[in-house]
């Protein structure tokens, strides 16, 4: 596991942040791990979401070319109705 320091931190927010903690019934460390894993976990679905919107836009400039083949498919059949009649 890594450890890490953060410099600078006003004595106003370590204050918050500890009053928050001791709320919630844990250390500033526990309550700030759980900060930073849902931060984490927060910035993965952000990129999914990046990647499903791209994928989306996609497949928006896909449609028409399925609009074209579902009007080729109705083109090859008519014939077929055509010599049945």
């Amino acid at each position: 596991m890594v450890a890490l320091q953060i410099h600078g931190v006003s004595e106003p927010t370590r204050r918050a942040l500890s009053a928050e903690a001791k709320a919630r019934g844990e250390s500033l460390q526990e309550y700030l791990l759980d900060i930073l894993d849902r931060e984490a976990h927060d910035l993965g679905e952000r990129q999914f979401l990046v990647e499903w919107h791209a994928d989306t836009q996609k497949a928006r400039t896909q449609s028409i070319d399925f609009v074209r083949l579902i009007g080729s498919e109705e083109e090859r059949q008519e014939p077929q109705f055509a010599r049945g009649g």
